[in-house]
């Protein structure tokens, strides 16, 4: 854990190792708002009425902590750092698909204060990550909540659509290989930006929906019921593959992990098998899945390259060369 803070402006905030490194790789923009958060907490607790505690771990584009409101009712506080990681989607953009998925399947959101860049959320239950269920329970679970979201976008520009995504990757991936000095094979990069210009190619505005962008089992958390809701929302107005693309990319550290231990012929086979499952599942083409989630999988795997996560990173480039050493 990294401490940081001016005690002159209340108790140092106890911020994660992972949002810290984030923060620092913004250079002095970032190291100012880690410096100034006490403080930018301190005056959300006055306005809100509320008493933050214990950060939570794990996020890495925001503070999250867990507070309580003046009559007594748990709810979580985040701030977002300050823009400039690419990657990361923009705070408007979060804040407009909560506002537009309005609850269900997706988190709660209570207030909000675009100047401050922070979201009063409602308090949901553990992680799936931490029930212990199987791989397959887990995948399965992640695109039935993914696909209670989608819903129609209205034409106004706030979310990026699909085309637009898919040239992002194609544009990342390759900018971000040569950065890091070319971590992996050229074939990893060729299949990669193949997929994501299928899917350029293949857009369709008249059939997007809202799109979560980032669904795992760390994002979805157990609600007041049996389900799940989606916490931090990429927003995109995209097709429903995408959603379950990055499903199969990393929904399931596990299922990521399995098919980097895998030989190319097998690493195939199984993402061909969750291609097929998923797109019986929720109606979708298994192609179009297949081709988000290789994208999907190779850009993750670049972008905690470029963060520094090297250990992270590892599975996800290893099963991507495994996928691209097959399609030769």
């Amino acid at each position: 854990m990294s401490h940081q803070g001016d005690p002159r402006h209340g108790a140092p905030a106890v911020v994660p190792d992972r949002l810290a490194r984030s923060a620092r790789a913004l250079g002095a923009v970032g190291r100012a708002w880690l410096a100034d958060l006490p403080a930018l907490v301190a005056s959300l607790e006055a306005d809100w009425s509320i008493t933050v505690g214990a950060p939570l771990e794990g996020g890495q584009a925001a503070y999250v902590a867990e507070a309580v409101t003046r009559a007594g009712t748990p709810v979580v506080l985040k701030v977002s750092i300050p823009p400039g990681i690419d990657a990361f989607a923009p705070f408007d953009r979060v804040l407009s698909a909560l506002l537009l998925a309005g609850g269900d399947p997706y988190v709660g959101l209570l207030r909000h204060d675009v100047p401050r860049q922070a979201l009063l959320l409602e308090r949901l239950g553990p992680p799936m990550a931490d029930l212990g269920w199987t791989v397959e329970s887990q995948v399965d679970a992640l695109a039935r909540t993914a696909a209670r979201g989608w819903r129609p976008v209205p034409d106004d520009g706030r979310f990026p659509d699909g085309a637009e995504a898919a040239r992002w990757h194609v544009d990342f991936i390759p900018s971000t290989w040569e950065a890091l000095a070319r971590p992996c094979p050229e074939a990893v990069v060729d299949l990669a930006v193949a997929c994501a210009t299928a899917r350029e190619a293949a857009a369709d505005p008249g059939r997007a929906v809202l799109v979560h962008g980032d669904v795992h089992a760390f994002n979805a958390l157990r609600g007041a019921g049996a389900g799940f809701r989606l916490v931090d929302p990429e927003g995109l107005a995209s097709e429903p593959a995408h959603d379950l693309g990055v499903v199969l990319a990393r929904g399931v550290r596990e299922w990521i992990d399995g098919l980097a231990a895998s030989d190319p012929r097998r690493a195939v086979e199984t993402m061909a098998r969750g291609c097929r499952h998923l797109g019986r599942l929720a109606g979708v083409d298994p192609e179009a899945v297949r081709q988000w989630a290789v994208t999907e999988v190779v850009s993750t795997g670049l972008f905690l390259l470029g963060l520094g996560h090297d250990g992270e990173a590892e599975p996800y480039l290893r099963a991507a060369g495994g996928l691209a050493a097959a399609a030769r």
